[in-house]
């Protein structure tokens, strides 16, 4: 155990799986020269359960309501120093409200829904687009999946 980590919680991260039309809804980040793609969401904060974790991130990344449906992927992100340890919670999540408008977060650069055939040549973290294009060509299975340590 390194020193940074020593004591410190793992970061709760939850993040919606949201389809329209075949398509899922991302968001890109830039950092620096870096872009990269995830699901929206973000951080539990103390006190705050997950579904309202949830629907407060998809508001403030996406501009939308969401209602919070069933939990289908966990995973952890651990490097290999251990220096932080995030465990990620995917749950099914339906558009009731608002239009898609990017956020005002500072690496937050774009909102959009993008097909599964495009999914496979973005740069994606976690990179779970093989379990969630499974998943969806499957019906989206009504029991979680527990995908492990995913750490790229």
């Amino acid at each position: 155990m390194t020193a940074d980590s020593r004591g410190a919680a793992p970061r709760i991260r939850v993040a919606p799986v949201i389809l329209q039309d075949g398509k899922l809804l991302l968001v890109r980040h830039t950092k620096g020269d870096r872009t990269y793609w995830l699901l929206p969401g973000g951080g539990v904060e103390y006190g705050e359960s997950l579904a309202d974790a949830l629907r407060r991130e998809v508001r403030e990344e996406t501009g939308l309501e969401v209602e919070v449906g069933a939990l289908l992927f966990a995973n952890d992100t651990i490097p290999p120093d251990r220096s932080r340890h995030v465990v990620n919670l995917y749950f099914l999540a339906d558009i009731v409200g608002g239009a898609l408008e990017v956020g005002d977060e500072p690496n937050l650069a774009e909102a959009r829904f993008v097909s599964m055939e495009e999914l496979v040549f973005l740069e994606f973290y976690p990179d779970i687009r093989r379990e969630l294009r499974a998943a969806i060509e499957a019906g989206l299975p009504d029991r979680a999946t527990y995908l492990g340590n995913l750490w790229t």
